[in-house]
């Protein structure tokens, strides 16, 4: 292969790779519009078939750690967020892409109403990308709840 080649294959994986970040920062923001508007069927569609989500909150909270497999489970996880008036806030996007997978990380901060009073949440997420038909779908999403506090309250 000569060195013209080698640079065009090169400049070929670094576009790819750029374009397929760019791509998941928009899955991202995606998901975050739906939770937004409440469409549970939106927010599931953004998942593989086989996806599985994990929520992780902070010792000594209430809630345990939450685990759901697949669309129907998915689907009842998220039914009962368009109550909650979910408005997440996703940043610090760090995306590592191998071929048709990816992994990523990205800090959110989430604003709500829970039993009418307000809250205020943070954590990050870590993912698993994996492309299928052209597009991205998140394959796993951790979500780890660094505070989930009424607002009056603060998180400190």
């Amino acid at each position: 292969m000569s060195t013209v080649e080698k640079r065009l294959d090169e400049l070929e994986h670094r576009v790819h790779d750029v374009v397929a970040r760019d791509a998941i920062r928009e899955l991202t923001a995606e998901y975050c519009r739906q939770v937004i508007r409440g469409d549970t069927e939106g927010m599931v569609a953004l998942f593989t078939d086989d996806a599985s989500l994990l929520t992780h909150f902070p010792a000594g909270s209430s809630q345990g750690d939450v685990e759901s497999q697949g669309r129907t489970e998915l689907l009842e996880v998220y039914k009962d967020l368009g109550a909650m008036s979910l408005k997440p806030f996703i940043h610090n996007h760090i995306i590592e892409v191998n071929g048709d997978r990816a992994n990523g990380f990205c800090s959110v901060e989430i604003r709500l109403t829970q039993d009418g009073e307000a809250y205020t949440g943070a954590g990050h997420y870590e993912d698993e990308y994996r492309r299928i038909g052209g597009g991205w779908k998140f394959q796993r999403r951790e979500l780890f709840v660094y505070h989930w506090v009424p607002y009056s309250q603060g998180w400190g």
